[in-house]
């Protein structure tokens, strides 16, 4: 976006944890789109030689080499500490700024004295759309707008009280949280609000973000004119099926921690019933077919999902 100037504004804070590759070439892709921003590396006890190829190929970012794995609130909490901007680039090592991204979310920053949190509309390596980008806070509401398709039976009614987006949205707007793995945020509210929750070592910590930078009056906003790209779970996923069986835990562990029992205990018949229908579908699929496939890597992820949906989870 022309006429906004990132220089002195802005510095980029990258959390890697064995990403080696990956670290490198979220470094190249900010050199490329925003040269003149400063980056840090905060790498969480990578055994991968991520900070060493730090050290030797990116002498002008700084480093801090944790010697454990302190988890990912905690490091972006380290970054954000030593950086001295107003505004701090929050990226995941698998994420990825393309050229006018950052200025798109700076000039959203700017339209808006309190937006305290700007992320931009992310895809795929290969150019799709991500949904998880942002969504609706954690409530029975809007996991069963998710996880029993009511999103997709009720669009209109319901497309933006699901739990993640429904649909491609291409007007900035205020949804309750945005995905942390690229995002813009204001220092002074940072400030105000502690930064990241440390007892959460990963997962949900965007959306506890978000709810608590809303609580003391700032705005989070998503602004789909910012194009960044996500790949999504390189370090966390083991099999396919969209989302991290830690990330379902730590799903269940926000709700009952947030929304109480009785809510908990009803979004737990949601996805045993969502993840239930799921696997069933994609075993189907699979079965057609007669051999290993995509469908059937998908129908074993979501009965994975379904035994996590009974486990009890407790508070944090």
């Amino acid at each position: 976006m022309t006429g906004v100037d990132v220089t002195g504004r802005v510095t980029a804070i990258v959390v890697a944890w064995r990403t080696r590759d990956l670290v490198d070439q979220c470094l190249r892709s900010l050199a490329a789109s925003a040269p003149s921003v400063p980056a840090i590396v905060v790498d969480n006890g990578s055994a991968d030689g991520t900070a060493e190829m730090v050290r030797r190929d990116w002498p002008g970012v700084r480093l801090i080499a944790n010697e454990v794995n302190v988890g990912y609130t905690r490091a972006n909490n380290q970054g954000m500490e030593l950086a001295s901007t107003e505004h701090l680039l929050l990226l995941n090592a698998d994420s990825m700024m393309t050229p006018g991204c950052l200025e798109a979310l700076l000039h959203r920053m700017d339209a808006d004295p309190r937006a305290g949190i700007v992320a931009p509309r992310l895809e795929y390596g290969n150019g799709r759309w991500q949904r998880w980008t942002a969504g609706a806070a954690p409530s029975v509401l809007s996991s069963a707008a998710y996880f029993l398709f009511f999103e997709r039976l009720l669009p209109r009614r319901l497309g933006q009280r699901s739990v993640y987006l429904q649909r491609d949205v291409r007007q900035a707007f205020q949804p309750d949280w945005v995905c942390a793995a690229g995002v813009l945020v204001r220092r002074s509210a940072m400030a105000d609000i502690g930064g990241f929750d440390e007892r959460i070592f990963a997962y949900m910590d965007d959306v506890d973000l978000c709810r608590r930078a809303r609580q003391a009056g700032w705005n989070v906003w998503y602004e789909p004119a910012a194009q960044g790209v996500h790949l999504m779970g390189q370090s966390s996923l083991g099999e396919p099926g969209g989302v991290s069986p830690l990330a379902l835990t730590s799903y269940n562990r926000y709700v009952a921690a947030h929304c109480g029992g009785a809510a908990a205990l009803a979004v737990r018949v949601c996805e045993v019933v969502g993840f239930a229908t799921r696997a069933a579908v994609y075993a189907g699929r699979a079965a057609l077919t007669r051999r290993e496939t995509w469908h059937g890597r998908k129908a074993r992820a979501h009965l994975t999902h379904l035994k996590l949906s009974f486990e009890r989870s407790p508070l944090p």
